[in-house]
Parts: structure tokens; sequence; C-alpha cells
């Protein structure tokens, strides 16, 4: 299968002017140091926050407004990658470097096309399917030191910006979900978009039918005789058959422009109330956050407040505004054709009424009819039969859809046979017993655990020294299934500080010896204070150690700051 082999990483901070450099090799690689705080997990962030992952920084790194680049591999071809804040390039072999503005779009979609990355997540405002960054790619490769071990799959910040993602997100990684069925997910999604658009026809249709029906008299009995029949008739083809073709016309237009009318007052109201909220949102993020950053008390997210983010509010009630204009504007050019509706209804009925002082019958309750009532209930029962017609073509054509998406349903459901969900689930139970087994955990309740969607149960079994290396034997499973099911280029499996809670000497042992036996074969990258039972881990692997001057160092500045300019 295709893999991915970080080469190189350049960091460097024009601020500070300082700078450095790290090569990998594409085996096992350990980045040590005596000193808990010199910048080992720093180094392992800047991979992927180079890639657009968003790991967690600490405000002292952040203020450093550092450029990197990591030059990494992918079948043998040299790319690379290099960013500043959101600003991204991405250099291909015989390719001119690519710039993007920002981390979500284009950036996300080429580098998924480079990854074979195809899970696609709903967009929370538009429910649209979308390429989701690059950090939903790398999450079941990197182990990070806070907050992996604590809340599974929080590898990276801002997550939260899909709802409901993990279950998506681990079943594509594992295999359970195929491109194929992202490709039918985004037929379901326009399907739903037709059927949505077909409903709210229907509902300007039961609106036309409502207001047809206040034109409309009561039903008439007028026709009793053949010789009655015999007059009306010739007296509609000689004298009113226009008439009545003409009202017809006129009343339908009316009814479609007053359900027209209706629609546009409820997009009125609502564009408005968008442009209080970001009114309101605006005058909050500059008259109560004096900070550039702030919290969502749902999610945890951290969300920028900057003077960018802050004009962003403006221009989408700039945006809200312009379409309001367009809305009211529309409204008025309605409310015309209906006032000239009206006007030439008022004409009908007029020429109507000189009629009707030459022709009145009488039903059979001997009242007098003149044909102004006649026309008025042909012509509007006319219209509410066809527009009921429509409504019921409409309704038809919705239930056609739906029978759509239910095939379509059943079709991913072929996708992924229950033989293939087992396959899963007993692969990964193989693999979780025999690590949990090699790493010497036997008190985790592996009843209540039967695929690796059981996540938060494992992680309730942490806490402890035993129960980090539970949490570590289920990543390492899931990595392996990635491994195995081969449904994307296949990421280093990077891991910060596998000593967690402080491990006895004999279990930081065993550990070692997992990772070298199972994952040596592999580009493995691990974060490690200096310590005697990773002997066995550096005499096969590429140290790097880092000193006291930690990740920035003055050498080489101007060397580095060169080549990051030349791309």
């Amino acid at each position: 299968m295709q893999s991915l082999k970080f080469s190189r990483l350049l960091v460097l901070s024009n601020s500070e002017k300082l700078a450095n450099q790290f090569e990998f090799s594409k085996t096992l690689n350990l980045i040590t140091a005596t000193d808990n705080s010199v910048g080992k997990s720093t180094l392992l962030k800047l991979i992927f926050w180079t890639f657009g992952c968003e790991p967690e920084f600490d405000t002292a790194w952040k203020s450093k407004d550092c450029t990197t680049l990591v030059e990494f591999e992918i079948s043998n071809k040299l790319y690379k990658l290099k960013r500043y804040k959101n600003q991204v390039t991405l250099l291909a072999p015989n390719s001119k470097a690519i710039y993007y503005e920002k981390i979500t779009g284009d950036f996300s979609k080429d580098i998924a096309d480079l990854l074979q990355f195809r899970a696609l997540l709903p967009n929370q405002n538009t429910n649209e399917l979308e390429i989701p960054p690059p950090a939903y790619y790398f999450i079941p490769f990197y182990i990070d030191q806070k907050r992996s071990w604590s809340t599974a799959w929080n590898n990276f910040e801002n997550l939260g910006q899909y709802r409901n993602w993990k279950e998506t997100i681990v079943k594509y990684h594992i295999g359970l979900l195929t491109a194929e069925h992202f490709e039918i997910e985004i037929e379901k999604s326009e399907k739903k978009f037709s059927q949505n658009v077909v409903k709210e026809e229907i509902e300007k249709i039961e609106t036309a039918i409502d207001i047809v029906s206040n034109y409309i008299p009561e039903p008439l009995t007028t026709v009793t005789t053949v010789d009655q029949l015999e007059i009306l008739t010739e007296n509609i083809k000689n004298d009113l058959l226009n008439l009545q073709e003409e009202q017809e016309e006129l009343l339908e237009n009316l009814a479609l422009n007053n359900a027209e009318l209706t629609h546009l007052n409820h997009q009125k109201e609502i564009t408005e109330k968008i442009i209080l909220e970001l009114d309101s949102d605006y005058r909050f993020t500059v008259e109560n956050i004096p900070d550039d950053e702030i919290e969502c008390p749902l999610c945890g997210t951290i969300h920028e407040n900057s003077i960018v983010n802050r004009a962003s509010i403006l221009v989408d009630k700039s945006q809200a505004e312009i379409q309001l204009f367009e809305i009211v504007k529309a409204l008025n050019k309605f409310e015309n054709k209906i006032s000239a509706n009206n006007n030439k209804l008022n004409e009908v009925k007029n020429r109507i009424n000189e009629i009707n002082s030459k022709y009145i019958i009488e039903d059979r309750n001997e009242n007098k009819i003149n044909f102004n009532q006649i026309i008025e209930s042909i012509a509007g029962n006319a219209i509410k039969q066809n527009v009921e017609k429509t409504k019921i073509e409409k309704v038809n054509q919705v239930h056609e859809i739906e029978n759509e998406i239910k095939a379509l349903k059943r079709k991913q459901k072929e996708l992924i046979t229950k033989e293939i969900i087992e396959d899963r689930n007993d692969t990964f139970i193989s693999l979780f017993t025999d690590y949990l087994s090699e790493l010497a955990y036997d008190s985790i309740n592996l009843s209540e655990i039967n695929s690796p969607l059981d996540y938060n149960k494992v992680i309730r079994e942490g806490g402890a020294a035993e129960g980090a290396r539970g949490i570590l034997a289920y990543y390492l499973s899931v990595y392996k299934m990635v491994e195995k099911y081969q449904n994307e280029v296949l990421a280093p499996l990077v891991i910060d500080t596998p000593n967690q809670q402080e491990q006895s000497g004999k279990n930081y042992e065993k550990i070692v010896k997992l990772l070298l036996n199972k994952f040596g074969n592999g580009q493995v990258i691990i974060s490690a204070m200096e310590n005697d039972y990773l002997k066995p881990l550096k005499l096969k692997s590429k140290i790097i150690t880092l000193n006291s001057e930690r990740l920035l160092i003055k050498k080489d500045y101007e060397k580095i700051k060169k080549e990051l300019d030349s791309i």
C-alpha cells in the first residue's frame, strides 16, 4: 500500500531571528532530551500544524510567529509543504507551487486527493457534504501527550466544527465506510435537496389554493334543463368565452403572485432576523471580548476574535443587507403585479356586468343568477382543479424521490455486509487482546468492548498506569487496522510520550518492546524523556536530541530563511 513518510521539518521565527531543521529516517525515530521542557512535543505538533491541523500550542510558542516547512514522500515522490499562519503552499514534483489562502476548501480537497482520503462530513450550517480539513485524516496516526490519553480522538483543536463526526471518521479509517459510500451519500444529499425544493413548491401551491378559494363563489346549480344548457352554451360561446378565459388567467396569475408574495415576506423576516443577529454578534465581539480568542461555551472550541474575524461578521451582514434589498425589490415587483391584475380583473367584471343585464337564468330554487357568478364559479373552480392537480403531481414527485433515497440507502448497506463488519470487529478484538497481553494489562472489562467504535468504554477503563497501557493498545490496534485494510495512504505512527502515568520500568520495557516488534518496519516517530529502558529503541532509531536551546537556534537562520523564501 502507499505510505506517507516525513523526511524533514524546517522551522523559522523571523521575529526572533532563530530557526532549525530536523531530518527523519524512514523507519524508527526517537526525539529525546534530559529536560522535559525543551520542545519535544512542540516538534511533533509542528509537523501536523504544517499539514493544516491545529494541535494545542502554549501562548509562548504562538508568540514566536513561526513559518514551517515539511518535506514528505508518497510513493518515492518528494513533496514540500510550507505554512505561515493559515496560508499554505504546496510544491509537488515537476509542478509549480500552489498557494492557498486558507486551510479549508481547495487545500483540504487537494491534500485529501494526495492522501486518498475520501471521507466527507456534513457542514453544520448548510448540511452539505464537504471534505473535512486534514486533521480528520491524521486522527489515527498521532497520539498527543495531553489530549489523546483522556478523551478518545481528541488529538487536535477545532474538531467540533462537525457534529457527531467520530463514528464516520473512525469507520472510514478502518474500512467500514468506503469512497463509494460517500459517492452515494452525495447522490442522497442531492436527492434530499431536490425533495426539499419540491416540498417548498407544494407549500406555495397550498397557499395558492387558499387564495383562490377566497375568490371563488359558492357552488352553483344553474344548469337544470336542456333548454337552459343550450342557452347558456350559446351565450357563453358568443359573448363570454373570451371573458372567461381572461378572468381565468387573471385569477391564476393573482393566486400565484400572492403565493410568491407570501413566500418573499417569509424570506424577508428571516433575513431581517439574520441582520439583527450579526449586528449583535459584532457588537458583542467588540464591546465584550477584549482578547483575540473566545471559547465556545458548548463544545469548548477556541475561536479567533481577531480584526479579520470581526470584519468577516460585517461582510456577512453586508451580504445579508444586499439580499434584503433584493427581496424588498422583488416584493415591490409582485405587489405591482397583483395591483395590475386586480385592476384588470375589475375591468373584466365590469364588462361581464354589462352582459348580466342581458342574460339572467334561474336555478332549481328559482334564484336569479347572472353570468358574472357563473363565470367566476367556472373560472375559479377550473384554476383550483388545475392547482390541485399540480399539487398531486408534486406530492407524487416527493414520494418518488423518497423511494430513490431509500434505494440508495439499500445500496450503501450492500457495500458493507454483516460479514465484513464481523471481520473488522474480530480483527480489532484480536489485535486489542494481543496488545493488552503484551502490555500486561488484564483487568480491563472486555465484555463491553466489541469494536473500534467502543472507544469511550476503553477511555473509561483508563486513568492509572495500567489504564494508559489499555488506551495505547486501543490506538495501536486501530493503526494496524488502517494499515491492513488500506482505505487511504498510510501515515507514520507518531506517539508523544508513551510513558504515561509514570509506568514502572518493567511495563515501560514492555511498551518499547511492543513498538519495536510490531511497528518497527514502518515510519514511527516517538517523543520521550531519556530513560534506560529506551536503549533497545535507541539502537535501531535515528536520534534527535534537544538541548537547553529548545527548538530554535541562531545557527543556519539565514540559510533556512533563504530556502523558505524560495517557495
